[in-house]
């Protein structure tokens, strides 16, 4: 039997850049059906990513970043995201965020869940939510 991988090699893509390239210990993803924790030696898996918090730790050091939408290849020794949009805790600026949140909800409030623009308002609802739970989070 091969030995199992001791580590992860974990890389972010958006449309516009590479976000996280870098060996890690352990992956949660924000999948569209709940969170997936992966180690080392997972079995492989395609997953579909929603709006959330993905979160991977090297030792005892736990790092964050919002994503948006996209998918998830897991090997045993690999993790890749193909994201739509991702954002870095340094790259959220929690005024700013919370603005859109509260933009967001004013908006939603008066649609119609039938409303084209409904799914449009609901994902920045939910990005700026991520993004204000990734700061509370630290």
């Amino acid at each position: 039997m091969a030995d199992l991988p001791n580590k992860l090699s974990l890389t972010i893509v958006t449309r516009e850049r590479k976000i996280v390239d870098t060996q890690v210990d352990e992956v949660i993803l924000p999948a569209s059906d709940g969170e997936i924790g992966v180690l080392p030696g997972h079995t492989p898996l395609l997953a579909t990513l929603r709006i959330g918090a993905l979160r991977y730790r090297t030792g005892t050091r736990v790092e964050r970043l919002v994503i948006s939408w996209g998918f998830a290849e897991v090997l045993s020794d690999r993790v890749i995201v193909l994201a739509e949009r991702g954002f870095l805790p340094t790259e959220v600026d929690r005024a700013e965020a919370e603005r859109e949140r509260a933009a967001a909800e004013k908006e939603i409030a008066d649609l119609s869940s039938h409303d084209p623009e409904y799914a449009r308002v609901e994902a920045r609802l939910e990005e700026s939510i991520a993004m204000l739970n990734m700061h509370r989070d630290h």
